[in-house]
């Protein structure tokens, strides 16, 4: 009978196409708020819809707050991700189908099946209401939440609290409980090259007159060895023990099935505790509209995801400088520092955590997995940076299977069902 009622819950959320980045949706996305704010005042939370500045409508919600209890917030996002190719999906991206215990549609796993956690397991908690509980279900996480620090000074009081389980997260495996303990911190920006000639035609000036084209090549592949491990210096990877990834589970989580991957000792490590830079754009003529010229000026836009103990200033400094040494022929190169962020590393032997761990044991078969996030999530460095005295979990019941951004996403719902039932008894248990 739960599954039922997280089955139609989960449905009635997902049927609104809450698109915070497109601006047809809008209407849309404050629909989800009140329709989410509604929920938890039918279960005698105060609950209200808010914003702050330009942000989008966000859900604030708390039981009457008593003093001598801890105070656990339960963080989600109502927004999703925007459909895509349409014919990539199998199913309507808004009509939720259940095949095989799997409920597809866009914001099924990332993230209203957060919703829905946190729904269910207020309701749960009604009667005994352990710990003061508050809501806070965001609405422009899709975006960055480029507002989460003026929303936090402006709502600080509804947000406070001992623990923050942030439910946005995930599984490494369908049935398999898994706590979140790290994620990659970031820096990027763009490598400029401008020799400052005219273009000159290849037949006179190539082979003497270093073209852009030619510098900007040196200077990315300088970035890694043949075994494809990062060149630049400075940089300490983070340890930590973590869930070992086999070869097979990379090859298919990543869909590079038919790809040779880099040489290393561990996939884990390498994709969570260690850093790690990409190419993310050039500019560039297009083959179809060459000609026979070297190019004077080009760009390239470098992410490079960093350890999560390390720290982005410093990091940044050791990117540029490294852009600088390796910059061929005395060319004139400028680098361009963009954005940056650090990363998180979280304990699992703290106390709410080990509460958590120990439900996780009770309700699912498999054993606790601790996995990192290769990526990075720009709000949970706010929480930590504004509740530095705040625990910080991060779960979820999304897994591999779910393709979230991408075309037929999808949650299993008995991992929704089981996540609840952890939650709710660690809580009872805090």
């Amino acid at each position: 009978m739960k599954n039922v009622d997280i089955t139609k819950l989960l449905s009635k959320l997902v049927e609104i196409p809450s698109i915070s980045s497109l601006d047809e949706n809008q209407k849309d996305v404050l629909d989800s708020a009140n329709y989410i704010a509604d929920l938890f005042k039918e279960l005698g939370l105060n609950s209200k819809v808010t914003s702050s500045k330009n942000s989008k409508p966000a859900v604030l919600g708390q039981s009457e707050i008593d003093p001598s209890k801890k105070t656990v917030l339960l963080y989600a996002h109502h927004d999703v991700q925007p459909v895509g190719d349409i014919n990539k999906w199998d199913t309507d991206p808004f009509k939720p189908e259940i095949i095989d215990g799997r409920l597809f549609a866009r914001g099924s796993g990332d993230n209203k099946a957060g919703v829905v956690t946190h729904y269910e397991v207020v309701k749960n908690l009604l009667e005994t209401l352990p710990v003061n509980i508050k809501i806070f279900i965001e609405g422009e996480e899709e975006i960055g939440s480029p507002y989460m620090t003026e929303f936090i000074a402006e709502n600080r009081e509804d947000l406070e609290a001992d623990v923050i389980v942030i439910a946005d997260s995930g599984n490494i495996k369908s049935g398999v409980p898994t706590i979140t303990t790290s994620l990659r911190g970031l820096v990027d920006g763009v490598i400029v090259v401008d020799q400052q000639m005219e273009p000159v035609h290849s037949g006179l000036g190539g082979g003497v007159v270093p073209d852009a084209f030619m510098i900007l090549s040196r200077i990315i592949s300088s970035f890694h060895n043949d075994k494809g491990e990062l060149l630049i210096e400075g940089l300490t990877p983070t340890e930590q023990d973590v869930f070992e990834l086999s070869d097979e589970f990379v090859k298919s989580t990543l869909s590079s099935t038919g790809v040779n991957l880099f040489e290393m000792d561990s996939y884990s490590k390498r994709l969570w505790l260690e850093p790690a830079l990409s190419i993310l754009a050039i500019d560039a003529p297009p083959v179809a509209e060459s000609v026979n010229l070297l190019i004077p000026k080009a760009k390239a836009k470098i992410s490079l995801r960093l350890p999560p103990t390390e720290d982005p200033d410093h990091a940044m400094n050791m990117l540029e400088q490294h852009i600088k040494e390796n910059t061929p022929f005395n060319a004139n190169v400028e680098f361009i520092p963009e954005a940056k962020g650090k990363g998180i590393l979280v304990d699992p032997k703290n106390e709410f955590s080990s509460k958590l761990i120990e439900s996780f044991n009770k309700h699912w078969e498999n054993e606790v997995a601790y996995m990192g996030v290769g990526g990075s999530i720009p709000f949970a460095n706010v929480f930590i940076n504004e509740f530095p005295n705040s625990e910080i979990v991060l779960v979820g019941a999304g897994d591999e299977e779910g393709n979230a951004h991408a075309p037929n996403e999808s949650v299993n719902i008995s991992d929704i069902q089981r996540l609840i039932d952890s939650l709710t008894d660690a809580i009872s248990n805090y």
